[in-house]
């Protein structure tokens, strides 16, 4: 597909598709339930996400397949370790100390893995730190837009509300990262629009 074939029609024809995939999310084990009130999730969840995610641009982005898609999948798994130790942090309120302490988590989390996986798991967390190879880029990007398909719809209305996230905000923490991806960058504003147009963005007027 063409950048120019890419129309706004097509990204809001695929949404509610990824969105129903995004119902894997709610599904719970053990015959265990989960409110439908509930608009949570956990980190897991949110790597789920970001997998699918991963799956549809891949083939948008990468059309001669220069990106090594498996180090892409596993850069995807290990980037949000720190927060077995942390906690997750929203983004756009994010502060210096809190990347201080995730910074500090790594070497705690590190210690607990097997032993033969710790040199290998190791290098993709530092990978994707760094940002500096194509692979720990797009995972960057993908990581940044995921929540867009998660909050697009009643539940995550209320969230944005309640967490005060406004429309500044949302694009502030993901332009950096979407810049270089044309179809992320497309999709992205696309949806921004969307939830601008509906009301979901918090705001003090």
């Amino acid at each position: 597909m063409n950048l120019t074939d890419y129309t706004k029609e097509r990204i809001l024809e695929d949404v509610p598709k990824l969105q129903y995939l995004y119902k894997l999310k709610g599904v719970t084990r053990y015959d265990l339930p989960r409110p439908d009130t509930d608009s949570t999730e956990s980190v897991a969840e949110h790597l789920y996400g970001m997998q699918l995610l991963a799956q549809y641009f891949l083939p948008l982005e990468d059309k001669d397949n220069k990106l090594n898609r498996a180090r892409v999948y596993e850069l995807i798994t290990v980037h949000d370790l720190d927060e077995i130790e942390t906690g997750d942090y929203v983004s756009y309120i994010k502060t210096d100390a809190h990347r201080r302490e995730s910074e500090a988590a790594i070497p705690e989390v590190l210690s607990h893995l097997p032993a033969h996986i710790k040199d290998s798991v190791s290098n993709l967390v530092f990978e994707y730190e760094a940002q500096e190879t194509p692979e720990a880029q797009f995972a960057k990007a993908i990581d940044k837009i995921e929540p867009l398909i998660q909050i697009f719809n009643e539940k995550g209305r209320g969230l944005m509300k309640r967490n005060k996230c406004s429309k500044e905000d949302s694009l502030r923490v993901k332009a950096p990262y979407i810049e270089h991806f044309p179809y992320i960058k497309m999709f992205a504003l696309v949806v921004h629009q969307e939830l601008i147009d509906g009301d979901y963005y918090w705001s003090e007027a």
